[in-house]
């Protein structure tokens, strides 16, 4: 399943049952989200936080969300789906009747970009609180408790090596298959059977170097920039 299919499942769900899995969020979640005593409000049925442009506004110190929308608008070629996506949300409107709305959301990578773009007084503040967050995330995954960030890196390049390999199989296939070459058929199936897994592996990377922020990555993160774009050169 792609990415973009994982956000429309999830947008299908808030949008049928806006009240389920309340209960079973993260105690992260529901009690430690609060940023100079303003308390956030996740995004319920997403697995991880997702925050409204309301609540980040509020925290940036804008009196509208608007401000966070025009952030947005100006930097958007800068968010990936996995940063910021619009869902379906029903909130109440006259007379307290459910309305179905459109709402853009944002992780918290999503949010610490935005903050990075903010000219608020509280801006900085803002940005590490929600790095601290990620830290904390981070200190619980089940892959950096098994690799060092060193290795994680490794395997970063190793995505890349993969993708750019496949991509370069796809581009000599039709000469092979012109010259009647014996590997025109290999050729032809192996970056079609491997782009499945090879994409597998840049969303569970990418998952798991979400606390590698650009602040302080050097050359050797350099693979970053093409792992959260999906692109290869």
């Amino acid at each position: 399943m792609t990415e973009a299919q994982r956000w429309s499942d999830r947008q299908a769900s808030l949008t049928e049952n806006p009240q389920q899995g309340t209960n079973d969020m993260n105690i992260i979640a529901k009690s430690d989200l609060n940023f100079h005593g303003i308390q956030m409000q996740p995004v319920a049925n997403l697995d991880e936080v997702w925050l409204t442009s309301s609540d980040i506004a509020k925290a940036l110190g804008y009196a509208s969300p608007k401000s966070v929308s025009t952030i947005y608008s100006r930097n958007s070629d800068e968010f990936t789906d996995a940063m910021s996506m619009v869902i379906k949300m029903k909130t109440n409107g006259i007379n307290n009747n459910l309305r179905e709305k459109s709402v853009r959301v944002f992780s918290l990578r999503g949010c610490h970009l935005i903050a990075m773009f903010a000219t608020t007084s509280v801006a900085k503040k803002f940005r590490r609180w929600v790095l601290d967050i990620l830290d904390g995330e981070s200190t619980q995954s089940p892959v950096l408790a098994q690799f060092t960030e060193e290795e994680l890196r490794d395997l970063c390049w190793l995505w890349k090596a993969s993708s750019v390999m496949a991509s370069k199989i796809e581009e000599v296939e039709p000469i092979l298959r012109v010259a009647e070459h014996r590997l025109a058929g290999s050729y032809y199936s192996m970056p079609r059977e491997y782009s499945r897994t090879i994409n597998k592996a840049r969303a569970l990377l990418e998952r798991e170097t979400s606390h590698v922020d650009a602040s302080y990555r050097n050359d050797n993160w350099g693979v970053l920039s093409d792992l959260r774009m999906g692109r290869i050169h």
